[in-house]
């Protein structure tokens, strides 16, 4: 199958991109093949490409990858298009690099889904630890790629697959590389002591931590900012959220809660990704609840999903309780039936937040108990506790103090046992 690509308006200043995949045969399989180019279309123009043409072929077995035969056609349209960019959708392992090389030929600069995600992720990293992470990440990508000399393929100037923290070590050596890759990972080990220290600092006075997962660019930073009331980079872009933020928020009817951000999902995120962000992505693993968050307006939602389920396999979070979170619900028609599984809201607009606490209230419901305590009017330090940790349901004054019903995390009830009564 073949097909031209848009040109942007501004494609004389960008890479000119030819996209190449492969699928299985059968009508299902072309099209999941055609979806996926197309993300990878948009992954391309973040990168700053202008995708010229788009190439899939449906094969018995597409893990043995493109043929001599289609690898020449490919070679007349990058003639014929002036386009000196080959992205391939699937993962190209060394030999079959050299393989596309050798009939390409030098000019052509041949790049696969990899290497355009971790240049989004080295344009897009802000924090020492993002910036640290995206750099060991194409290092370790880079490391195996190396030719038989032992140097690095020639990439001169700036474009697609070769921007980012990694970009001055693309010269090294075998040896300069993996030393950096030793000294970086010895970095990652000291940010993630740091912040599993600030974890266990704040779980002295835990509240329950809520952290937002899904797709990249479906409104995860848009319904953040909603949720927190501070401005956040909400932007139609990818992967605008490498670096996770941490805000306090009182969800109503329910109490205080940490809410977290974090980076966004895409088909076959790539591995490598996965184990640099490993770090970040603890705040998926030590939460008590996950948002979901889906486009709901999109045709591939469940791609979406597939995406989120992969990675939070691999991370080991597929056990913790998570509520789904029909976003950008405002474009689809008024009659749409909303979904039985989820909660349909539009961040961009402030719809159906209450649907979303009272969800989030439910599925926090071991997370709290509710007690009968007594306190002392001259016992200040519990009255502190009570004010800090506690939410007060019912008050009873008496003379000597006063009756509460509080509703409390069940990992505080020890603090507050000299205090409880029985339930009247």
């Amino acid at each position: 199958m073949h097909s031209a690509g848009s040109r942007g308006e501004d494609a004389m200043q960008s890479e000119r991109v030819i996209l190449v995949g492969t699928s299985e045969k059968g009508e299902a399989a072309r099209i999941r093949g055609l979806q996926e180019l197309d993300e990878l279309a948009l992954l391309v123009a973040q990168a700053g490409g202008d995708v010229t043409y788009k190439y899939l072929q449906s094969r018995d077995n597409p893990d043995d990858g493109l043929g001599p035969g289609a690898l020449h056609e490919i070679a007349a349209k990058v003639e014929e298009l002036q386009s000196p960019v080959v992205v391939s959708n699937d993962d190209l392992a060394p030999s079959r690099l050299h393989q596309w090389a050798r009939i390409l030929g030098p000019d052509v600069r041949i790049i696969d889904r990899t290497q355009v995600i971790l240049d989004i992720f080295a344009q897009r990293a802000q924090s020492r630890e993002g910036r640290i992470q995206v750099e060991l990440a194409q290092l370790k990508y880079l490391l195996p790629r190396l030719r038989q000399s032992g140097r690095t393929p020639s990439r001169a100037g700036a474009g697609i697959g070769t921007r980012g923290p990694g970009e001055t070590h693309l010269e090294m050596d075998r040896r300069k590389i993996r030393t950096r890759i030793k000294n970086l990972e010895e970095s990652i080990a000291i940010l993630q002591r740091e912040r599993t220290a600030r974890r266990r600092r704040r779980q002295y006075h835990r509240v329950p931590l809520i952290t937002m997962v899904g797709y990249t660019n479906v409104g995860k930073s848009t319904l953040f900012e909603r949720m927190t009331r501070r401005a956040q980079l909400a932007q139609d872009a990818l992967f605008v959220t490498l670096d996770p933020s941490v805000h306090r928020i009182l969800i109503p009817g329910t109490g205080p809660a940490l809410l977290t951000d974090t980076v966004g999902f895409v088909q076959r995120l790539p591995h490598t990704l996965v184990a640099a962000f490993r770090a970040t992505l603890d705040e998926v693993v030590e939460a008590d609840v996950l948002l979901e968050v889906l486009d709901a307006s999109v045709p591939t939602l469940d791609q979406q999903q597939d995406a989120i389920e992969q990675v939070l396999e691999e991370i080991g979070a597929q056990h913790i309780k998570r509520i789904k979170v029909y976003n950008q619900w405002d474009k689809l028609p008024p009659d749409t039936i909303k979904p039985q599984d989820g909660v349909a809201i539009s961040a961009r607009y402030d719809t159906n937040f209450s649907d979303l606490y009272t969800a989030i209230g439910r599925a926090l419901t071991d997370f709290y108990v509710e007690r009968w305590i007594f306190v002392r009017w001259d016992d200040v330090l519990k009255w502190q506790r009570i004010y800090q940790d506690v939410q007060i349901v019912q008050r009873q004054d008496t003379e000597d103090g006063a009756r509460l019903l509080v509703r409390v995390p069940s990992h505080l009830l020890p603090l507050l046992s000299g205090a409880m009564e029985e339930s009247p």
